[in-house]
């Protein structure tokens, strides 16, 4: 009679067991549906969120590194927006900076008026989008130089006076534009220096001047000479 109860007993706890095992199947299922895995242990539509979001997400950025994109970076326009109308009577240029751990570019405004004059300097995105904005100010009869900062750890001492101004247009500036009144001349050029984030002007290892156009779509076409 014991062995008997005790089958009974064993036979009661396993049916129990196979109840309890079945009621958990389809809550477990149901987790791996929510996480996108299948049978192979991936998860495409996680990854597919994850993939939509990095294209549509506005990235993040960082003022000190020239590799991060600026806050306004829009990612979601693809084709190049209405670029800003000249001013009336200045003189609108488009050129190309660059300005990384190897490279920076330097800009010379000379103002041959008797009046102070603003020039408006404008970066934009592979789309169009301004992502760098300043005015400078160029007092009458002056010269006025501007450099990206990886140059700003070592300028060269005939620099010092009038100062330069240091900026950043950062990698993600494709390029740029200069409003000038009439009267102010500008010149540029960019530097190349192997290294770690130093550009030192004093060392003669490549320099390019800047090509300015009045059509950003030109500014990218190489130039062609027809020879007779």
């Amino acid at each position: 009679m014991k062995q008997r109860g005790f089958f009974y007993i064993v036979l009661i706890v396993g049916v129990l067991l196979i109840l309890g095992l079945f009621s958990f199947a389809p809550k477990g299922n149901s987790l791996d549906a929510a996480s996108g895995m299948n049978d192979k242990g991936s998860a495409p539509a996680l990854a597919g969120q994850l993939n939509e979001s990095s294209l549509t997400g506005t990235p993040p950025s960082n003022s000190a590194s020239d590799e991060v994109p600026p806050p306004n970076l829009n990612n979601q326009i693809d084709s190049v927006n209405v670029l800003p109308t000249p001013v009336p009577g200045e003189t609108q240029l488009f050129f190309v900076p660059t300005d990384n751990d190897a490279t920076a570019t330097v800009l010379s405004l000379y103002n041959t008026d008797s009046i102070t004059h603003t020039v408006a300097l404008r970066g934009f995105s592979y789309n169009g989008v301004v992502v760098y904005s300043l005015n400078i100010s160029v007092k009458p009869t002056s010269f006025l130089r501007l450099s990206s900062d990886s140059i700003a750890s070592a300028p060269p001492p005939s620099w010092a006076t009038p100062a330069p101004i240091i900026t950043n247009f950062t990698d993600f500036t494709y390029f740029a534009s200069l409003s000038l009144p009439k009267g102010v001349k500008a010149e540029g050029y960019v530097l190349f220096n192997p290294g770690t984030g130093v550009v030192d002007p004093r060392h003669d290892q490549g320099a390019i001047p800047l090509r300015f156009s009045t059509d950003p779509a030109t500014l990218f076409l190489p130039t062609v000479q027809n020879n007779p």
